[in-house]
C-alpha cells in the first residue's frame, strides 16, 4: 500500500526525498518543499502520518499517525540511515485502554497498563485495584515507560479527536490560526459541548473541506455512542489511536542526511548539525559556498573553525543516550585547542563540586578535584583525566560515544553515549559496561552498525593509549 506523509522541520527535505524514493507520497507540503520537488502542495489532503522534529530534542525525529504508515516509514528509515537509535510504540496518542489503578503517589493517580505506568490526570476516583478507561496523550518512551493519560474514551479521526471526558471543552491545533476557520469549527463544536463531550481539532482541519469535517464528526459520534466499554478488561485496547516512533540521530546519521538533501538542493556536509544548533542563517551561506568549493574540504574547515572558536569560552556537555535520557555537565572551560595524533582536540577543564566516587575508577571524588576533558572532534570517544587537590593522579576515564557536535551559539558540546567505557588507573586498562551496550543492541534500540563500530573504537583506543595518556598529561 502507498502511504501519504506530511513532513516538517529541519530534516524535511532529506526525509521527503527518502519517502519519495521509497514509492510513497507527500501531502500538505510547505511552499518550499513543493518548489524543491516540483509537486503540488496537496494541502487539502490528510496524511496517514506526520514526520516532525521532537520539541524536546532537535536531534530526534518523530513519526506519528496511522499505525501501519508509521511502521512502514520507521522500517524504511532504520534500514536506510546509519548510526541511529530508534523505538516505536503502538500505544501512541489517543489510544484508549483499560488500565488498573495503583493509587495515589505524590498527589498523582497512578495506573498500570501492561509494562507501562500511567499518570492519570484529573481523576479523583483513584481506588487501588479498580479498572479505569483512559486515553493516552503523551506516550511512554523506553527510558522510563511512563505515559500521561486522561480518563475517558478518545475517538480519532482525520480532522478531529472526540473525547468522552465530561469536560465540554474545545481545543485547537496550534496550526489552525485563521480566525474565520476557528470560528467555523467553534460553531460546529457547540452541540458536541452540550452533550458533555470535548473536541480537539487537528491540524488537518485547517484546510479540509467542511463536508469531510462533518463526516468525521458524525462517524466519531456514532462510534462513541455504539461503544460498550464494559465488555473490555484490564489490559485491553478499547480504541486504537496513533502509533508513534522516535528516530534519534547521531552526527554520522545527520551527515548521511546531508548527502540525501544534496541530491535535491545544494547542501554542505554539517548542514543538519548546524540546523540542530538553530544556526539557520549561517548554514544557508555555507550551503551556497558548497557550490564553489570541495565539500569535504569545506566541511573540514567548518569543523576546525568551530573548534578553534571554542577557546576561552564556557561550555555545557550534553551526554545523551539512545533511550532519550540526557545528563548535563556544566562549567567546562575550554583552555586549549590543539592538533595531535588524535586530530584536532578541544581541551576543557572543570572543577568537581560534589564528593562521591568516580564511576569505574572506584576512587574518591573530592570537592576541588580537577577534571581535564579531551574532546577529539572527529573521534568516537572523549577522555576525562581526574587530578586530586594535591596534584595526585586519580585515573583516566574514556567514554565511547558518537562524534561530538559543537554548538557555538548555545555553548554546548553534545554526543550520544554508547555505554561502553574504558578506564586507566595504575598502569592498567579495563573495559567496563560492555554488557550495557549489548543490551541496547539486543533490544534494537541502536542500529546494528554500531556493533562493528564500537569494537573498532575499543581496539583503536587500546592501541592509542600511549598517545592518549601523553596528550592528557601535557595539560595541567
Amino acid at each position: 500500500m502507498t502511504y501519504t506523509y506530511r513532513v516538517r522541520g529541519p530534516y524535511s527535505t532529506a526525509i521527503a526525498k527518502i519517502i519519495i524514493d521509497s514509492g510513497h507520497k507527500l501531502v500538505d507540503l510547505s511552499e518550499q518543499l513543493a518548489q524543491r520537488f516540483s509537486l503540488p502542495p496537496r494541502r487539502e489532503e490528510v496524511p496517514h502520518a506526520t514526520v516532525k522534529t521532537s520539541n524536546d530534542d532537535p536531534s530526534t525525529i518523530v513519526i506519528v499517525g496511522l499505525s501501519k504508515a508509521v511502521e512502514e516509514l520507521f522500517n524504511i528509515i532504520i534500514s536506510t540511515v546509519p548510526y541511529i537509535g530508534s523505538e516505536i510504540n503502538r500505544y501512541g496518542p489517543y489510544t484508549t485502554v483499560v488500565a488498573q489503578v495503583k493509587g495515589f503517589k505524590d498527589n498523582q493517580c497512578i495506573a498500570t497498563f501492561n509494562d507501562m505506568m500511567l499518570m492519570v490526570q484529573n481523576y479523583r476516583h483513584c481506588v487501588e485495584g479498580e479498572p479505569v478507561v483512559v486515553h493516552i496523550v503523551k506516550p511512554a518512551v523506553s527510558s522510563n515507560r511512563t505515559a500521561i493519560a486522561f480518563p475517558g474514551v478518545s475517538i480519532l479521526k482525520d480532522t478531529l479527536v472526540l473525547l468522552d471526558d465530561g469536560m465540554s471543552k474545545v481545543f485547537f491545533s496550534e496550526h489552525i490560526r485563521d480566525p474565520e476557520r476557528r470560528s467555523t469549527l467553534l460553531s460546529i463544536s457547540n452541540h458536541i459541548l452540550r452533550m458533555g463531550y470535548s473536541i480537539r481539532w487537528r491540524s488537518s482541519a485547517k484546510s479540509a473541506e467542511l463536508e469531510k469535517i462533518a463526516k468525521d464528526l458524525e462517524e466519531a459520534l456514532q462510534t462513541l455512542q455504539n461503544l460498550d466499554v464494559k465488555k473490555y478488561s484490564v489490559g485491553d485496547v478499547v480504541i486504537e489511536g496513533e502509533a508513534i516512533a522516535f528516530i534519534r540521530l547521531s552526527r554520522p546519521s545527520k551527515e548521511y542526511l546531508d548527502t540525501i538533501r544534496d541530491r535535491v538542493v545544494s547542501t554542505t556536509l554539517g548542514h543538519h548539525i548546524a540546523r540542530a544548533c538553530r544556526n539557520n542563517g549561517f548554514v544557508d551561506i555555507i550551503d551556497r559556498m558548497s557550490n564553489y568549493l570541495d565539500k569535504e574540504s569545506l566541511y573540514r574547515a567548518f569543523r576546525y573553525a568551530i573548534a578553534d572558536n571554542t577557546l576561552g569560552k564556557i561550555f555545557k556537555i550534553i551526554h545523551r543516550k539512545f533511550t532519550g535520557e540526557k545528563i548535563e555537565l556544566n562549567g567546562l572551560e575550554i583552555i586549549n585547542v590543539v592538533d595531535t595524533q588524535l586530530g584536532k582536540v578541544v581541551i576543557g577543564r572543570r572543577f568537581i563540586k560534589a564528593a562521591g566516587i568516580y564511576d569505574g575508577l572506584d576512587v574518591p571524588k573530592e570537592r576541588g578535584d580537577v577534571a581535564i576533558t579531551l574532546i577529539p572532534i572527529d573521534e568516537w570517544f572523549i577522555v576525562h583525566r581526574y587530578i586530586g587537590i594535591n596534584g595526585n593522579e586519580k585515573g583516566i576515564y574514556i567514554n565511547i560515544n558518537t562524534p561530538p557536535e559543537i554548538c557555538i551559539e548555545n555553548r554546548t558540546i553534545s554526543y550520544i553515549d554508547l555505554h561502553v567505557d574504558i578506564v586507566y588507573r595504575d598502569g592498567k586498562l579495563n573495559i567496563i559496561d560492555y554488557n550495557e551496550f549489548e543490551n541496547i543492541l539486543r533490544k534494537g534500540i541502536v542500529s546494528k552498525d554500531f556493533e562493528e563500530k564500537v569494537n573498532e573504537v575499543i581496539k583503536y583506543v587500546e592501541n592509542s593509549m600511549e598517545v592518549i595518556i601523553g596528550v592528557a598529561k601535557k595539560v595541567v
